[in-house]
């Protein structure tokens, strides 16, 4: 990573208009059939949590503004209905990020397929457009997020911005400028603008704001892109301006070549996608695993187990502040809820995040006897700090006096450990289910698998089912 250039320099092609350029000129024969897979991996699960998120308080909250706030068209509202695509492309990311189950990258720490996804479904079904066209949005969505956010470093993460906000917005008027076929000055000035007001703090973390930062990503992209369609200009090196993004928010840390990149290495694959087997923050999803494999080696069972401690970097500790969680979002960055339900259940499911589970007193009792205790030291070995950034040694104390060790670098469904494509369906049929039903989630499966021969998105979802998506 290097700073900025010297203001007496002369300078590159702007930042935006570099991403623009690449996403105005990508076409879906452009992208390997290996980042297309990755891609509709991502479609696929990102729709699945979506739509098992819409029953969740900010999406509710999300989609009742939307239907206030926002003119009626054709974009899909997963809880049904249509609306003009930002108000869609709002409502259906809240779902998409109010479970948080949905994927993230280490290319900015940024859960790129909620923003990016509905999005790209919002703007491609208000153009008119198949499903290699929604194909071919989410992959310029995704990889122009992933590569600014790689540009900078991941140090904007570990300063307290809230990556997916800050980047999705990125993403979010990428995957619109494709679909509306902007050329590359004009996706630059669209891009340029949503950088000047783009942002969003960790502080939110827990909270329904989250999902909704989100949200209100997506729906500036949107509207960045729409009115630079309609011929806003704006100064395309904002990321470049000693008054610009890279000076102010990444402490001037800016490497253009991570977009010169752009179509030569494709950020889906490398650093890749990690899909979460748990419905809760990643950072809780190695010692999970830690628990669960020590547990069956050992045939220990809950009442085994007098104490669970856990050493984490620093990372892990900065996001999972909540010790004694009250409430589900609370629960989903808190370490010991996710090893307590490890402990009890065997795994960590979205049923164990309901009101009723959470003051369960056995759960309750398990919560207190786990200990997580950040590892200064964790990043001073370059290989520990790059093969487990969320990783985490795990030691069981049981009540016979023994002690169990554990480390466990990458958790199940990261890139180190990938979902096997039977896991991938179930959880989707899982997560889509609390929607549409058992057979409206097969017969969604079964459409999403062959997305490219969708010639009408408008029919996506006409499952002839119960419940949303009307």
């Amino acid at each position: 990573m290097t700073l900025l250039p010297p203001d007496d320099l002369p300078s590159p092609t702007a930042a935006a208009r570099q991403i623009g350029d690449w996403v105005a000129g990508l076409r879906r024969c452009d992208v390997p059939e290996a980042a297309s897979a990755v891609a509709l991996d991502c479609i696929v699960d990102t729709l699945g949590v979506a739509l098992a998120g819409t029953g969740e308080a900010a999406a509710r909250l999300a989609a009742d503004d939307a239907l206030e706030s926002y003119a009626a068209g054709p974009s899909r509202l997963l809880t049904g209905g249509r609306l003009c695509a930002e108000g869609a492309a709002f409502a259906n990311v809240a779902a998409a990020h109010a479970l948080d189950f949905d994927d993230n990258s280490y290319a900015g720490f940024v859960h790129g397929s909620a923003v990016v996804v509905p999005t790209a479904l919002a703007m491609v079904e208000a153009a008119g457009g198949t499903g290699s066209d929604l194909l071919t949005a989410v992959v310029a969505g995704a990889e122009a997020q992933y590569a600014l956010a790689e540009a900078v470093g991941n140090g904007v993460y570990h300063a307290g911005w809230w990556t997916t906000a800050l980047f999705g917005t990125v993403g979010a008027t990428a995957a619109a400028a494709r679909a509306l076929g902007l050329d590359g000055r004009t996706a630059a000035d669209a891009i340029a603008f949503a950088l000047c007001g783009t942002g969003g703090l960790r502080a939110c973390f827990g909270t329904g704001a989250k999902p909704l930062l989100a949200a209100q990503a997506a729906a500036n992209g949107v509207r960045a892109a729409r009115l630079a369609a309609r011929g806003l200009t704006v100064p395309h090196a904002v990321v470049e301006d000693p008054r610009g993004f890279a000076r102010l928010i990444a402490a001037g840390r800016f490497d253009p070549t991570a977009l010169e990149a752009l179509g030569q290495r494709w950020r889906l694959l490398d650093p890749g996608i990690d899909t979460k087997l748990y419905p809760v923050c990643l950072s809780a999803h190695a010692a999970i695993d830690a628990v669960r494999d020590l547990m069956a080696e050992r045939g220990l069972t809950p009442g085994d187990i007098r104490i669970v401690n856990c050493r984490v970097p620093p990372v892990v500790a900065a996001n999972l502040t909540y010790d004694r969680p009250m409430t589900a979002g609370e629960a989903r960055f808190s370490l010991p809820f996710a090893v307590a339900c490890a402990m009890l259940h065997g795994t960590l499911a979205l049923d164990h995040l309901d009101e009723t589970a959470l003051a369960d007193p056995e759960l309750r009792q398990a919560i207190g006897r786990v200990h997580m205790t950040a590892d200064p030291e964790w990043n001073a070995d370059p290989d520990r700090a790059r093969s487990a950034p969320e990783g985490a040694e795990v030691s069981i104390e049981t009540t016979s006096g023994e002690r169990f060790v554990r480390f466990c670098a990458s958790a199940r469904g990261t890139v180190a450990r990938p979902l096997s494509a039977a896991e991938h369906s179930a959880k989707f049929l899982i997560c889509a289910a609390r929607a549409v039903g058992p057979g409206g989630a097969e017969r969604l499966h079964r459409k999403l698998r062959r997305l490219e021969a969708e010639s009408d998105l408008s029919s996506l979802f006409d499952l002839a089912h119960h419940g949303g998506c009307s």
